[in-house]
């Protein structure tokens, strides 16, 4: 599991010593946040797009942030074009149009280049 923690100055030099607790429920697997990305780009991006292994995110939320991933018959998995995230209390699928966007215009560009690669 990874933490992130953005916008956090570190002075240098200096000494860390960091402590977390933060108290949520945690009714989401990750397991079960990469199905629901997984579900939810192929029914409304792409059938070629799919969710990978999740990470924990601590933020303004807890989260689980889910890679997305580009898959082409024939070629297997050609990398992540974005990712998307699902709140770990309540499931709830985080995303908008122009995070949409971004993944299809990745997930393009990908495929135009293994086009490419496979008619060199």
């Amino acid at each position: 599991m990874t933490t992130h923690l953005p916008g956090m100055p570190l002075p240098t030099p200096s000494t860390l010593d960091i402590n977390i607790r933060v108290t949520q429920p945690l009714n989401v697997t990750s397991f079960s946040a990469q199905q629901r990305v997984t579900q939810y780009v192929m029914q409304e991006l792409s059938t070629q797009l799919g969710g990978d292994a999740a990470e924990l995110v601590v933020a303004e939320r807890v989260c689980w942030l889910v890679p997305v991933v580009l898959t082409l018959p024939g070629k297997g998995m050609l990398g992540r074009v974005g990712a998307l995230r699902v709140d770990a209390a309540t499931g709830e699928l985080l995303t908008d149009p122009r995070t949409e966007r971004e993944i299809m215009d990745h997930a393009q560009q990908l495929a135009e280049r293994a086009a490419l690669s496979a008619g060199a």
